[in-house]
C-alpha cells in the first residue's frame, strides 16, 4: 500500500452505505445526521447532489461534503457486478488519507445496487481489484493524473486496507413500497438520469436493496395505517431476515443504530436474503407474518418447457439472456439476407400467435387479477428443464418481472476432482444428490401473501402441472439412456426458451449468481 494511503493509527475509516430509491428519505436522513450534536464526529459525507441538503452552510463547515460526478472503471470480462465507481474509489481513499474526517457515510444513488458498491470495501474482492489496476495501468486511454491514482488504489487492493464498510443501510418509503411490487415501470420511465440501453426494472432493484443490508427504514409510516405498515415489515423480514427493521417518520432515528455499528460482513450480507436462508433450511419457511407467507417447493422432477412457458407467458414479464453469435468473416449474399428476413417475420407470426404481445401494464393487470399469480411477490430458485440435462436454470421473480437465465452445470456432470475441496462443502453437495438422476431438481422459494389462505397450494398446483407426467418421465429417461440423449429430448419436448451457454467464471464466485441482468431479452 502506498504510504499516502495507510491511515497512521492503523484504524480505517468507518463508512456507512445509504441506499433508497429517490423519495425514500435518503437526503433527509443525511441531514438528521449531519445537525445531530449527539454523534461527536466529523463526518464525511459523498452525496449525488450536494444542493438537495437542506442545510446552513455554517453548518456544513464542520464536515466534509462532496458531490462527485460518477465516473465509471469497467473490467476486462465486462460483468456488471465487476464494474468499479472510480470516483468512488478515488474520494473514499482521499478522505481517508487526509484523515480530516472520523466516519464516512455514503449516499449511493437512487438507481445502484448496494452490492456492487459494498465489493469495493470487501477484502474478499481485492485480488480482483489488484487485477483491474495492473489492466487499467496499461490502458491508453482517460486522463492520465486520474489514472495513476486509481491505479495507485486498485494495485494495493481497493479500499478495504484504508477503509471498513461498518453498516448498510436502505430506506424505503412506506408509502409506495407495495405499489413497487405492483408497477410494470423499468428505470428508464421513471428517472431520466439513466442511459436508455439500462433494462433494470424497479420491482428487482427494490428486492436488491432491501435483500442486501443490515438495516431496513421503513420511513414516512405516518402516511400509511397500521396494518400497512405491518405488512410492509412483514414482507422486508422475509426478503432479509437478518436486517434490523426501523419504522421512521422523516427518518428519525437513534444514529448509533447505523453508525459504528459493526454490522457489515461480506458473507453475512451475500448470504442474507430470505429466499437463501430457506434453501438452505436456515430458517423455517413455513411461516407467515402480518399475511406474508413463504414456502419452498421442490421436485426430483424436469418441467416440461412448453407447459412451463404457458404457465407464465400472460403473468409475468419474461426477460431472458439473448446471445448472438458474431462472425465477421461470414459472407451472406443479398437473396439468402431477403430470404433470411421473410423466415424471420415467419416466426415471428407463430411467436405473436403463442403469446401475447409484450405491454407490461396489460400483463401487470393480469398478473393481478390472477388468483395464483397475483398475491406472488418474490420467487427465486434453481430449475430444472426437461430439454437441458447438462445445466440448472435460475428463476428470479419479483412482482410482474421473471428472470430466467442459465446458470451452470449440475453437480453430477462435474468431474469431482472439479469439485470444491473443502470437506463440508463436498459435503453438502452430496446430500443434493438423490438417486440416479444426481443433484438435478426443482428448488424454489415463494413468498407472497395470502400463503397460508389457499396461495400455497394454488401454487404448487400450477408448478406441478408443469413437471413431466409418468409417461413422459419414462420417454425422457430413455432418451437420456440413448446414444444422443440432447437429440432424443429436442424431439420429445418443444422449448423455445432463449438458449443457455456454458460459461466458466473461473476464480470469480457470486454467491447469489444473479443480482445483475446484462442484456434481457424481454417476452
Amino acid at each position: 500500500m502506498s504510504p499516502a494511503l495507510i491511515n497512521k493509527t492503523g484504524e480505517r475509516l468507518p463508512v456507512t452505505l445509504l441506499s433508497g430509491f429517490l423519495g425514500s428519505g435518503k437526503t433527509t436522513l443525511l441531514e438528521n445526521i449531519l445537525t445531530s450534536p449527539d454523534h461527536g464526529l466529523r463526518i464525511g459525507v459523498i452525496v449525488n447532489d450536494v444542493g438537495a441538503l437542506n442545510i446552513d452552510a455554517a453548518l456544513l463547515t464542520s464536515h466534509d461534503v462532496t458531490r462527485k460526478e460518477e465516473q465509471v472503471v469497467a473490467m476486462q470480462n465486462g460483468c456488471i457486478c465487476c464494474t468499479l465507481r472510480g470516483d468512488l474509489l478515488e474520494e473514499v481513499a482521499r478522505l481517508a488519507e487526509e484523515k480530516q474526517v472520523e466516519y464516512l457515510v455514503i449516499e449511493s444513488s437512487g438507481v445502484s445496487e448496494p452490492m456492487q458498491v459494498a465489493e469495493t470495501f470487501s477484502e474478499e474482492f481485492a485480488d480482483m481489484h489488484i487485477a483491474a489496476g495492473y489492466d487499467l495501468e496499461v490502458d491508453e486511454g482517460g486522463d492520465k493524473e486520474t489514472k495513476q491514482k486509481l491505479v495507485e488504489i486498485l494495485k494495493a487492493g481497493g479500499l478495504s486496507k484504508v477503509a471498513r464498510l461498518d453498516t448498510c443501510v436502505t430506506v424505503v418509503d412506506a408509502a409506495n413500497f407495495m405499489q413497487d411490487f405492483a408497477t410494470a415501470d423499468f428505470l428508464v420511465d421513471r428517472q431520466t438520469d439513466v442511459p436508455q440501453e439500462d433494462d433494470r426494472n424497479i420491482s428487482d432493484l427494490q428486492v436488491d436493496q432491501v435483500e442486501f443490508c443490515d438495516v431496513i427504514i421503513v420511513n414516512k409510516c405516518d402516511l400509511v395505517s397500521k396494518e400497512e405498515l405491518n405488512r410492509i415489515k412483514g414482507v422486508v423480514k422475509k426478503l432479509n431476515p437478518s436486517a434490523k427493521v426501523i419504522s421512521t417518520i422523516k427518518s428519525r432515528l437513534d444514529l448509533t443504530e447505523i453508525l459504528n455499528t459493526r454490522l457489515f460482513s461480506y458473507e453475512k450480507a451475500a448470504l442474507s436474503a430470505g429466499w437463501l436462508k430457506s434453501l438452505n433450511e436456515e430458517i423455517n419457511p413455513e411461516t407467515e407474518e402480518y399475511g406474508i407467507g413463504t414456502f419452498v417447493y421442490r421436485a426430483r422432477r424436469p418441467f416440461h418447457p412448453a407447459r412451463l412457458w404457458d404457465m407464465i407467458k400472460s403473468v409475468f414479464v419474461v426477460i431472458q439472456m439473448e446471445y448472438q453469435v458474431e462472425d465477421d468473416d461470414m459472407d451472406i449474399d443479398e437473396d439468402e439476407t431477403e430470404e433470411s428476413e421473410d423466415d424471420e417475420t415467419d416466426e415471428d407470426s407463430i411467436m405473436e400467435d403463442d403469446q401475447p404481445q409484450l405491454d407490461p401494464k396489460s400483463r401487470l393487470a393480469t398478473k393481478m387479477q390472477d388468483p395464483t399469480f397475483g398475491p406472488l411477490l418474490r420467487s427465486k430458485g434453481f430449475l430444472w428443464l426437461a430439454t437441458r440435462p447438462r445445466m440448472y436454470g435460475e428463476w428470479s421473480q419479483a412482482g410482474v418481472m421473471l428472470t430466467i437465465s442459465g446458470q451452470d452445470l449440475w453437480r453430477c456432470k462435474v468431474s469431482e476432482d472439479e469439485w470444491p475441496t473443502d470437506a463440508e462443502t463436498r459435503k453438502a453437495i452430496t446430500r443434493d444428490f438423490d438417486g440416479k438422476w444426481g443433484d438435478r431438481r426443482q428448488e424454489l422459494v415463494f413468498i407472497g401473501q395470502q400463503m397460508r389462505n389457499g396461495g400455497e397450494d394454488r401454487l404448487r398446483k400450477a408448478f406441478d402441472a408443469c413437471l413431466l407426467d409418468d409417461d413422459e418421465f419414462h420417454d425422457w429417461e430413455v432418451a437420456m439412456e440413448s446414444d444422443d440423449p440432447q437429440k432424443m429430448l429436442d424431439e420429445l419436448f418443444e422449448d423455445g426458451f432463449e438458449d443457455w451457454i456454458e460459461t466458466s467464471h473461473e476464480g470469480h464466485n457470486h454467491v447469489n449468481g444473479n443480482g445483475h441482468n446484462q442484456g434481457g431479452h424481454k417476452h
